[in-house]
């Protein structure tokens, strides 16, 4: 009896961390991506999770994110990072293009892929827009 309760506890536990999001459970069905030095493509049937992508451009350059959202279902969230801080971020329910332009200070940055149970696909690009 005590070894059903300890495992019911654990359930519980795990439940617990699930909810406040201190776990977090990754599902991809049908993701396939494709990277290149300055774009990414990504393609899914089913995507919940999150996953990062790494870049790198010279130091002192304007850099241009254009984005081609598609979202079938659910919602799918796009971050830019550098090193220290957030640059952009954008939560997208509908196919959606865009751009954003940033100076780069660093040369490491990254893209943070969010999917909320979506359905669908993106495309990202970089482009060098010359130095400030």
């Amino acid at each position: 009896m005590s070894d059903i309760i300890g495992f019911i506890i654990i359930i519980l536990i795990f439940a617990v961390l699930v909810k406040f999001r201190v776990i977090r459970i990754v599902s991809k069905n049908g993701y396939k991506y494709k990277q290149t030095k300055h774009e990414l493509n990504l393609t899914y049937k089913k995507f919940n999770g999150f996953d990062y992508y790494y870049f790198k451009f010279n130091q002192g350059k304007l850099i241009t994110l254009s984005y081609d959202v598609e979202v079938q279902e659910g919602e799918l969230i796009l971050e830019w990072h550098d090193r220290k801080q957030l640059l952009w971020k954008e939560a997208f329910t509908e196919n959606t293009q865009g751009s954003f332009t940033a100076q780069t200070h660093y040369r490491r940055y990254s893209v943070r892929i969010e999917g909320k149970h979506t359905k669908g696909g993106c495309r990202l690009q970089f482009t060098e827009n010359g130095s400030q």
